[in-house]
């Protein structure tokens, strides 16, 4: 299949038809974005039959830290950041030419094969929201998913406790609770 025609499922990386809706083999949906309106991660983790168990099964078992996010790679259980700011951006770090946004607060994923993963400098932006915490693809060139949905890039999306959230290749998973104030 000419790649120039075909679509890549972003869940599974098989090779689809162009007029192809889903994944002929995982039943993803292929390049279809999600919006905020009526589409919540939870309705998303309750579809999440079309992502894989095992992906499922990575989701960490902890309780959510009492205040703040905690960032998880997929299968790990020991948070690989806690983060207490209203706004930080998961990525890499920007070389020190780039000065436009030297303030930013970045979780460096490098360690964890970032790079390899296609996970841009600027990639996923979280933010604490009124009910609790939403995310905002920052236009990466790869993409980023809540359970293997799409996001549009530079449109908040309302995220929830637990959710699955894929960046290029690479996995996490968010945990946090719901502000009660």
């Amino acid at each position: 299949m000419n790649p120039q025609i075909g679509k890549f499922c972003p869940a599974c990386g098989h090779e689809n038809s162009a007029e192809a809706d889903a994944c002929l083999f995982c039943g993803a949906p292929l390049e279809k974005s999600i919006q905020n309106a009526g589409i919540s991660t939870e309705k998303l983790a309750e579809q999440a039959g079309r992502v894989d168990e095992d992906t499922l099964m990575e989701a960490p078992t902890v309780p959510p830290p009492a205040r703040g996010v905690a960032i998880y790679l997929a299968g790990d259980a020991t948070p690989i950041a806690v983060m207490f700011q209203d706004e930080f951006i998961l990525g890499r770090p920007i070389d020190k030419a780039e000065e436009a946004h030297k303030d930013d607060i970045i979780v460096d994923l490098r360690p964890y094969g970032a790079l390899e993963m296609g996970v841009s400098r600027r990639h996923l932006k979280i933010r604490r929201s009124k009910d609790g915490y939403e995310a905002i693809d920052m236009g990466s060139i790869n993409g980023s998913y809540v359970y293997e949905q799409r996001l549009i890039p530079h449109q908040p999306f309302a995220l929830f406790n637990g959710a699955l959230i894929r960046m290029g290749n690479l996995r996490l998973f968010i945990t946090f609770r719901f502000r009660t104030d």
